[in-house]
């Protein structure tokens, strides 16, 4: 349509009808200008997201150990330090590891932890390959249990890693650099608007065909004849629509970004309309990927049921409180008393949270006041959901975290298998 607008702006300059031509002009100037602005806009807005939360790691450079260091400004033969709940920022050889294992479910697919070591691996085929080509000799990724592949996450261990890939000469680059030689699908509406341009072609074609066979026949001058059917072809084209089309999805996307969803192109608008079904990942997607511990049971106290009230990692938003199977109100609701330091049970359950601290490898960092804030709800975390909800747990009843009174020597990971 915008193709078929140009070239009646352009028929009409040669007809002389400067006014139609000017029109024209202003009406893809506005659309043109509408979707650059918004466009844009959505890219600056992604680009400060991306500030909020930049990609950082500990790494050793010159000699000396740097957290917090810009994950892009690594660099071939960079030596990072891996831990539990780190991204891993580039394609990593491991030198040395603690039990580390990794979760590949973004590049791979699959959701179980894969177990990473620093011994070498043999690639299937290459003892019957010449030198010359053993060097194009490459392993599938699931085989390579000695390299981190950058964005994977570490659930669990530690290790240290030398750096044999960055940006596009990553696995995750690779992917991206496809992913760009694939052709974007039109939307629906893109789709019926080329439609309805095809449409107005062949008619306007048709129309200026019979009027100009029906002027010959009337004996009209032929220029005259071809002038009016052009004219006639060219006032069917409604320039009008590509501005009414555009300010419609403008304003979907303005709605859209005051539900704090950012829209990229303006097109994606009608689309996320027109969708029927959405096929979606639950982890992380459907769900915020956290777990909350909810009731406890202690040995000492069978009678009692103690429960902790708050959802997610606030450390601030819930408490522990407890209740017994004969303590109902008069609606049949179970009555809850808040259980303090000061409260018989209170021995009890610091035992188990203390055991549910040491046993632990995550960490939680609760600031003093809202100026020292550094993660989601005023706290620092880092860890695996499972470990993250009994150390909030522990927060929540108030027993303070044992392990800066311990010095750990060895370490049996959890497994589902043992």
């Amino acid at each position: 349509l915008i193709i078929m607008l140009l070239g009646s702006a352009a028929i009409s300059l040669c007809l002389g009808q400067t006014a139609d031509a000017v029109s024209i002009g202003l009406a893809l100037t506005i659309v043109s200008l509408v979707a650059a602005v918004q466009e844009y806009r959505s890219e600056k807005a992604l680009e400060k997201l991306a500030d909020l939360v930049p990609h950082t790691c500990a790494v050793l450079r010159d000699g000396r150990m740097r957290d917090g260091y810009p994950a892009k400004n690594l660099v071939v033969g960079d030596l990072v330090m891996l831990s539990t709940g780190d991204r891993v920022p580039a394609d990593c050889r491991i030198i040395d590891g603690v039990e580390l294992t990794l979760d590949e479910s973004s590049l791979t697919g699959e959701n179980a932890p894969v177990h990473k070591m620093s011994e070498g691996i043999i690639v299937p085929g290459s003892e019957a390959a010449s030198p010359s080509s053993m060097s194009s000799v490459s392993p599938p990724l699931t085989t390579q249990s000695n390299i981190a592949f950058m964005g994977t996450l570490v659930t669990s261990g530690r290790g240290r890693a030398l750096v044999v890939a960055v940006g596009d000469r990553t696995e995750f680059g690779k992917v991206a650099q496809d992913m760009r030689e694939v052709e974007a699908r039109k939307s629906p509406l893109q789709i019926k608007i080329d439609e309805l341009g095809k449409t107005l072609a062949g008619v306007s074609s048709i129309v200026i065909a019979v009027i100009a066979l029906l002027g010959w026949f009337l004996g009209r001058p032929f220029l005259e004849t071809v002038t009016v059917a052009v004219s006639l072809a060219v006032a069917a084209i409604p320039e009008g629509l590509p501005i009414c089309v555009t300010v419609t999805l403008a304003l979907g996307v303005l709605r859209m970004a005051k539900m704090n969803a950012i829209v990229k192109k303006l097109p994606v608008v009608e689309s996320l309309g027109c969708a029927t079904v959405i096929a979606s990942d639950k982890t992380g997607t459907l769900t915020q990927n956290e777990m909350t511990a909810r009731s406890v049971y202690a040995l000492a106290f069978p009678s009692l049921s103690f429960g902790l009230t708050g959802v997610g990692y606030n450390t601030s938003d819930g408490h522990l409180v407890r209740s017994t199977v004969d303590d109902k109100n008069i609606s049949g609701q179970r009555k809850h008393q808040q259980v303090s330091q000061h409260t018989m049970e209170y021995g009890a359950i610091s035992a188990l949270f203390g055991v549910a601290s040491v046993c632990n490898n995550a960490s939680i960092v609760i600031p003093t006041s809202e100026d020292t804030a550094e993660g989601p709800l005023g706290t620092a975390i880092s860890g695996q959901p499972t470990e993250l909800a009994l150390l909030v747990g522990a927060a929540k009843a108030g027993v303070p975290d044992p392990r800066p009174l311990y010095h750990r020597i060895q370490e049996i990971p959890f497994s589902s298998d043992r």
